[in-house]
């Protein structure tokens, strides 16, 4: 990843933090599809990522995984990974490496004793992908605060007591594996607007639907789905014109018009934002 190409579309964080045990600190913020996870593997290193919003696709060791917000996903040492041929998509994510070779070296200011026992922890975790702890993103804000904070030999001994914390959270979440579905409220407007993905969706006639407030209504369907309403239904429909771009004889206009776009040009722009290519590009691909 190089964050100078990318500073005019979305803000990207990252780099090593001076603490024993931890290669690399990351975060980005994207506002578009970006050019996809090329293949890598960390000889020695444990990565754990966390997708505080949007949706993405990995693969890892022949297994494709699909992530919405709120999720944690694991790489461990050695394994090949990518994003399986998909941009990295629209939203929030943070990433975490950790050094866990040679066993005998102390990590995170610890005794040589007890980082061998946090270290075996982490690599006999249950679950590569699982829900993550209510909290997770705001704990993972603190430990970059800490970072930008200080330099100094205090500072980076309490930036590691919140690594610590949040590589505890995620051992527990690993070991409940608490990805529950949606609940039969939100199930039910997931089904209203894949029937009607034509019409607008505004938040409150959705809230009306499954008898909530506006506000609390959001609040769900984010916990529930990983994303914002409006955000879901701009996923669907673009996920609906992607298969209709392919059939032979379908404009863009048409496909357009059928999912309720007001223009093809705004079409082409939310089409882009979410997938990395123009609406023509994706049909050309997959002409050939």
């Amino acid at each position: 990843m190089a964050p100078e190409q990318l500073a005019r579309r979305f803000e990207c964080f990252e780099r090593e933090i001076g603490i024993p045990g931890v290669a690399e600190l990351g975060r980005y913020r994207y506002a578009s599809a970006y050019e996809g996870l090329r293949l890598s593997a960390h000889p020695d290193g444990l990565e754990i990522c966390f997708l505080a919003r949007g949706r993405q696709t990995y693969r890892v060791s022949g297994g494709t995984y699909r992530l919405r917000g709120g999720d944690q996903y694991l790489v461990f040492p050695g394994e090949p990974h990518d994003s399986a041929g998909m941009p990295e998509e629209k939203g929030v994510l943070y990433w975490l490496v950790l050094r866990l070779k040679p066993t005998r070296q102390p990590m995170l200011f610890l005794d040589a004793k007890i980082s061998r026992k946090l270290k075996r922890a982490l690599l006999a975790m249950p679950s590569r992908h699982f829900a993550a702890e209510p909290g997770t993103q705001e704990l993972l804000e603190e430990i970059i605060a800490s970072v930008a904070e200080s330099c100094a030999e205090l500072g980076r001994l309490a930036t590691a007591a919140l690594v610590l914390r949040y590589l505890f959270s995620t051992l527990r979440a690993s070991q409940h594996n608490l990805r529950a579905a949606p609940s039969a409220r939100i199930q039910h407007c997931l089904a209203h607007i894949e029937a009607r993905l034509a019409e607008p969706h505004p938040v409150p006639q959705l809230a009306r639907l499954v008898q909530l407030s506006p506000s609390r209504f959001k609040v769900r369907f984010r916990e529930e789905t990983g994303l914002p309403p409006r955000e879901y239904v701009l996923r669907q429909k673009i996920s609906a014109a992607q298969g209709a771009l392919r059939r032979p004889g379908a404009t863009i206009t048409e496909v357009a018009h059928a999912l309720g776009f007001s223009s093809s040009q705004y079409f082409a722009t939310v089409f882009r934002r979410f997938t990395g290519a123009s609406p023509s590009q994706h049909r050309a691909t997959h002409a050939e």
